[in-house]
């Protein structure tokens, strides 16, 4: 706003002593003298570059000397303008910060579309879960899992690696089913122009329904788990579960950084496959962590429970600070 458009400081104070009822008639006399000879002002309600403050300030000016008051009984008048101004401005202020609170607190969610072009294409889901979707491939998820539970869209094939939380179960729909799952890896492989869809789960287990009968109560879900597969082809008149052959699973993770079995590996082979997987930067500083040869089994861990591992093997401690990581201290001999 501009100078001209503040009340005067003494004014602003009269008004102030009216509302208050410690006015005396030589003050009020002032006011109403003032009042009379400024015409009534449309208020801006823009938030504008300014506090919360200084937003209640300015609608308090407008308000309160936006009215126009008949010329009898002016003092009376005014009293009860003013009163319906500051009340008014109470609900705007109230309504205004509860609004800023929420804008902060919500951010928008929006859907978002990766593709794979034919190459092997690493996702990382807003909830930490990890997606390698493969071939020709398209997933589509939001930009911030806000739902009871956790869905997404799967056209092609992707190979999963679900991040943990019973509370919010992970929902994939593909083809003609639904997989649900609360934490758990698993490949999914599905071709509308063959009409083929296999399910192979790697750790935990996944329950899968025909998405045409997901809302019937007699639809009862099939449990896939560890080490099985279920297969449709346009040949079968039913679905099959079958063990996993060793073959498939090799074929699965080819081009991925989901195996994270180390057998006497070294510390910087390993660092260098733990940036790679969760997309981060591990700092060691002075130490030196070079002659450690780490045998440990992560597979299908968050990036917190493999730091764990990690820095208890070469009895370390570690920070996370978004994707920078510091580990200090321990080492090998």
């Amino acid at each position: 706003m501009k100078n001209a458009d503040n009340l005067p400081p003494e004014i602003m104070n009269l008004a102030k002593k009216l509302v208050n009822g410690t006015i005396n008639a030589e003050e009020k006399e002032q006011l109403e003298a003032w009042y009379s000879n400024h015409p009534a002002k449309i208020p801006t309600w823009e938030l504008k570059n300014e506090t919360k403050v200084q937003l209640s300030e300015r609608l308090y000016q407008s308000i309160a000397f936006k009215i126009e008051l008949v010329p009898s009984n002016r003092s009376k008048s005014l009293i009860n303008y003013f009163a319906i101004a500051a009340s008014i401005l109470l609900v705007c202020g109230i309504g205004i910060f509860l609004w800023l609170q929420t804008a902060r607190r919500e951010p928008i969610v929006k859907n978002i579309s990766a593709f794979s072009n034919g190459l092997i294409t690493k996702i990382h889901l807003p909830d930490h879960s990890i997606v390698w979707l493969k071939g020709n491939s398209k997933l589509e998820y939001p930009s911030k899992f806000s739902d009871s539970t956790r869905n997404v869209t799967l056209q092609g094939e992707a190979l999963f690696e679900v991040a943990k939380d019973k509370t919010h179960p992970f929902v994939i729909k593909t083809g003609n089913y639904l997989a649900r799952v609360l934490g758990t890896s698993f490949n999914i492989k599905e071709s509308v122009e063959n009409k083929s869809f296999k399910l192979t789960v790697l750790t935990g287990k996944v329950a899968i329904v025909s998405a045409n009968r997901q809302n019937s109560k007699s639809a009862k879900p099939i449990i896939i788990t560890h080490g099985t597969e279920f297969e449709v082809n346009g040949h079968q008149k039913s679905p099959k579960l079958i063990a996993a052959p060793v073959a498939e699973k090799v074929l699965i993770l080819d081009g991925t950084e989901y195996d994270m079995n180390f057998e006497n590996i070294a510390f910087n082979d390993v660092k260098n496959r733990v940036e790679k997987k969760f997309n981060v930067k591990i700092n060691t500083g002075k130490t030196n962590y070079s002659n450690c040869l780490l045998s440990a089994d992560v597979t299908d861990q968050s990036l917190e429970n493999t730091l764990k591992v990690i820095s208890a093997v070469i009895n370390a401690q570690y920070t996370i600070n978004k994707n920078q990581i510091d580990l200090t201290g321990g080492g090998c001999n």
